[in-house]
């Protein structure tokens, strides 16, 4: 009988760094959904007259 030839499994430095890259992209996008939804509730709130618009120098 022939077996069949085991797949190679990945090794362990490349699988973490899988997971950390995938960790750092969540981590990117998360931060890039903050900063946009926080922009979004200021221009709300200045539209609304809550806060006012502060000049930057």
């Amino acid at each position: 009988m022939k077996s069949e030839p085991k797949k190679k499994l990945p090794n362990k430095k490349v699988i973490s760094s899988a997971k950390f890259e995938a960790k750092e992209q969540f981590t990117k996008s998360a931060l890039e959904n903050l900063k946009t939804e926080n922009e979004r509730i200021v221009n709300s709130l200045k539209k609304s007259g809550e806060i006012k618009e502060s000049k930057r120098k």
